[in-house]
Parts: C-alpha cells; sequence; structure tokens
C-alpha cells in the first residue's frame, strides 16, 4: 500500500506537533515530541481508518473491502509548517498545499458524510451518558463533557465564519449565522444545540458558490491570530479533525470516571 501523506504542524514554542491526514480527512492529532509521532501515528491512522470503514467512508486503494485495514500503515511527511502556538484552543494550524485546491461539490458531500458520521458518534456518545456525567471533567484543568459538547458546537460556526470576508458588525454577528447563533444561545440542550448548528454548517457549504469553493481567507475577526490562512476545503476538514478530538476528549474522560461505553 502506498504511504499515507501526513502534513504536520511543528510548534515554535516546544517540541510539540501535530500530525493531519488530509485524505481521508478527519485525523488532526498531537504529539509531545517527533518521538512520540514516530512511536503512535501509525497505530492513530489505523484506527481512524477503522472508524471511516464502520462509516462506510473508507476503502483500500487497491479495491479491498473497506474493513481491511492495515494494522501498522505506512505514512510519510508531506509538508511541515511551523506554527507560532502550541496546540491549544485558539492557536495556529497549519494551512497546507492541499488547502489551496478548489472543491468541487462532490468533495463537499464527501466531507460532509463523513462529517455527519462524526456528529452522529457524539450525539449517541452523550445520550448514552447517565445521570450527572455532563458536569465530569478529566481532570481540574480540563472542561466537562457539557462544555465539550457547547464548545464544538459553536467552534462550527466559527469554522463558517473561517470563509466569511470581514463584515461590518452592526449587531455583533455576520447575518449568514445570525440566526442560528440567536437559537443557540437561547437552549440550555448541548445536545439541541449540536443538531442545530449542523443543520446550518450543511446548509451553508452546501450553498457555497464556485468561487467561494476555490478562494483563500485571511480572517481578522473572532480570532486572535490574524495571520492565519483558510478556504473552504480547510475548514471543512479541520472541523471534522477538532469534533473526532473532542469526542476521544469525552472517551478519555468517561475512561477516567470508569464508565465504559460499548
Amino acid at each position: 500500500m502506498v504511504p499515507f501523506d501526513v502534513y504536520l504542524d511543528v510548534s515554535r514554542a516546544s517540541p510539540r506537533v501535530m500530525a493531519h491526514l488530509l485524505e481521508p480527512p478527519g485525523l488532526g492529532i498531537r504529539f509531545e515530541s517527533r518521538e512520540a509521532l514516530d512511536q503512535d501515528l501509525s497505530a492513530a491512522i489505523a484506527e481512524h481508518l477503522r472508524w471511516l470503514a464502520m462509516h462506510g467512508h473508507w476503502q483500500a486503494v487497491d479495491g479491498s473491502p473497506g474493513t481491511a485495514v492495515p494494522d501498522t500503515p505506512r505514512w510519510r511527511i508531506a509538508q511541515e509548517v511551523p506554527v507560532n502556538g502550541n496546540f491549544e484552543s485558539g492557536d495556529d494550524v497549519g494551512f497546507y498545499e492541499p488547502d489551496s485546491l478548489p472543491l468541487s461539490s462532490a468533495e463537499v458531500e464527501h466531507y460532509l458524510g463523513i462529517a455527519r458520521s462524526a456528529r452522529d458518534d457524539l450525539l449517541a456518545l452523550a445520550r448514552a451518558l447517565p445521570t450527572g456525567a455532563l458536569d465530569w471533567r478529566y481532570d481540574s484543568r480540563s472542561r466537562t463533557i457539557r462544555s465539550i459538547l457547547d464548545h464544538v458546537a459553536y467552534a462550527e460556526l466559527w469554522y463558517i465564519t473561517r470563509v466569511i470576508d470581514d463584515p461590518a458588525l452592526a449587531n455583533g454577528m455576520p447575518p449568514q449565522i445570525e440566526a442560528v447563533d440567536r437559537r443557540m444561545d437561547a437552549s440550555n440542550d448541548p445536545l439541541a444545540r449540536l443538531v442545530m448548528v449542523r443543520e446550518e454548517f450543511e446548509r451553508f457549504f452546501r450553498g457555497l458558490d464556485t468561487e467561494r469553493l476555490s478562494r483563500a481567507v485571511v480572517p481578522t475577526w473572532f480570532c486572535q491570530i490574524q495571520t492565519e490562512q483558510w478556504t473552504a476545503r480547510k475548514a471543512l476538514r479541520r472541523a471534522i479533525e477538532h469534533e473526532r478530538e473532542h469526542t476521544r476528549s469525552v472517551l478519555r474522560t468517561l475512561q477516567v470516571h470508569g464508565y465504559g461505553i460499548t
């Protein structure tokens, strides 16, 4: 099998690196060092491929069934990008050569299909939680599960804003997302917010014209780092990576509390 191309963010602030698998999309994972990446990335890719195959989003290039996931996938670094952050919330993430490629409507549906599977998994996980579990956290420095779910929902609005021109914010919110933001704020149910925002997310990206699917934007609003480049392709794949990352966070929190999901 041909090695998977991995795109690497290298922190200028620490030994940390963050690896991204752009195709098939959805894997963005931090490592404390390159040594840790070398040791653990193959297993992370295999886990990602198994998840994609389970949802019908991947099959081997040689045409073998999607469930035929290699135990130790081969990979290679296709591009490295130095970044100023340390891969915490709000830090910058690299822009890679494939991110600049125009998106077709078929590719939008490909991304949205994977995003839908990620959302379905997160919702199913949250709906199966015991009473009180929404307020569990991994440790004293981490978010509660409730906060993680809200973070994922509102981040999805933020990913929409990455491909909107900087607006004149007379009311503090761009008109494209003003209504859904208001409805989300009015709800106290984090699961309802996840459903609301996904409806708007899919509507927005399906509605982008050819020019919007092709161009790059450097947003200077709703962000501290105002030099990061974005395209619709990057916004879609980062939204999937982000949700999968936080689904793993919820699972780790449940494990710490001795609660298993089967």
